[in-house]
């Protein structure tokens, strides 16, 4: 029974907010990296070395920046801190054209990791948790397609833009009316929390039983020290490296292995599989077990480093990215889920903010590994094989941290015995 006989649940707006949000950030910034790159190195005196150095302090700034994210959206309406970050990445977005010199890049850079660490995955994944609980998975696969749709539909369009007229058509109105549309969306939209609005999460109706366990869970102090959150989030962390690196080098792979015509489509065919893959596992992941899934996901995804590695031609090629990109959405979102289900949602936005800190670290060191094998240790083959290695020692971890469920029981039996 919903709340409102007359009007569809207000939480689906914030999800649509939501992912407009993760599809700008996604489209224009993220997914851009190498479009920027490459644009940057063909205006500038800058070589690839110290382009590639300010995508990495945009990584870091914006897991750094995340921490202070965390904080705010626990204290304050997180809707403030989402219009803040979409004027602070306009801002910097706009003045791209005009640095001078390498410090005026890596100071745009960093304000760019800030800005979207304020409107991205710890102020998504927050909302998305806080209005839906038990259709969560489903909540954060549809918040998370904008991830994939920002790197479909924008990332393209902008490379054909900046193909055209250089990194001035950044400051074209196509792209900061898509930026600055996230001003009024969020703060019409983006909610912070169901009670706001005098609702329950799920649209569900006032039982008056009191807060549910998962709706309430523990501190992030006490989080943070957990054997769970420690040993889950290093497993993400080597589950990220091994799927960023293969992300950032799958156009040069299936170049290699095939031809170019297979490797711009194995790019396409990389987002689209990771976008339908993470809609279907959200409609059913709410009814099934989480751990196993996620195990499955980190074994799978080690299994396909491991074919690509030897993979080679058109349809073996497209096949393997097809199957690597299935693993691609559902482990992005596998993390917060995690978290959600162990540790629940009153600090969930700062025991989140940790948790994607400390991801960051594998997410900038994937692409740098894999190149560095690729370089020195023997090609491809040797480069998909460590990083299959990765997503190994990522089973592993997540197997020896045990389930989430135990941290519940643990929360319980504590709670019962103060």
């Amino acid at each position: 029974m919903s709340q409102t006989a007359t009007k569809p649940f207000f939480g689906w707006s914030v999800l649509a907010a939501t992912a407009y949000c993760l599809m700008i950030g996604s489209g224009l910034i993220f997914y851009a990296m190498s479009v920027f790159l490459e644009n940057i190195v063909r205006e500038t005196e800058f070589s690839v070395a110290q382009v590639s150095a300010a995508n990495t302090l945009f990584l870091f700034s914006s897991g750094l920046a995340g921490i202070a994210v965390g904080e705010l959206i626990s204290r304050f309406d997180i809707r403030y801190t989402i219009a803040t970050g979409t004027l602070v990445m306009a801002a910097a977005f706009y003045a791209i054209p005009s640095m001078q010199n390498l410090t005026h890049l890596y100071a745009l850079y960093i304000a760019l990791g800030v800005g979207y660490a304020m409107t991205a995955l710890v102020p998504a994944t927050t909302l998305a948790a806080r209005w839906f609980v038990r259709r969560r998975a489903l909540a954060l696969a549809l918040t998370q397609s904008g991830l994939s749709l920002g790197g479909i539909l924008l990332t393209p369009i902008l490379a054909e833009l900046m193909g055209a007229g250089g990194l001035a058509a950044v400051r074209s109105p196509f792209t900061i009316i898509l930026i600055l549309l996230m001003l009024p969306i969020s703060l019409f939209f983006m909610r912070p929390d169901p009670a706001s609005m005098g609702l329950n999460p799920d649209g569900d109706a006032r039982t008056g039983g009191g807060i549910k366990p998962e709706n309430d869970g523990i501190n992030a102090g006490r989080a943070v020290r957990s054997r769970f959150f420690l040993l889950s989030t290093f497993a993400s962390l080597f589950a990220l490296l091994t799927q960023v690196g293969a992300i950032a080098h799958i156009y040069s792979w299936a170049l290699e292995r095939a031809t170019p015509e297979t490797a711009t489509i194995s790019v396409s065919l990389l987002a689209g599989c990771s976008f339908v893959s993470r809609l279907i596992c959200g409609s059913f992941l709410d009814r099934v077990s989480l751990y196993p899934f996620v195990l499955t996901l980190y074994f799978l995804q080690g299994l396909a480093m491991v074919v690509i590695a030897f993979a080679s031609g058109e349809a073996n090629v497209l096949a393997v990215t097809a199957f690597f990109g299935a693993m691609v959405g559902n482990i992005l979102m596998s993390g917060p889920l995690l978290i959600g289900r162990a540790f629940g949602t009153a600090d969930f936005p700062r025991i989140l903010s940790y948790n994607q800190l400390i991801m960051n670290f594998g997410m900038a060191a994937g692409p740098i590994l894999i190149g560095a094998i690729y370089d020195f240790g023997g090609g491809y083959q040797n480069a998909f094989l460590a990083v299959g290695g990765s997503s190994a020692l990522a089973f592993l971890l997540l197997l020896a941290a045990g389930s989430p469920d135990t941290c519940i029981q643990q929360i319980s039996s504590d709670r019962a015995a103060k």
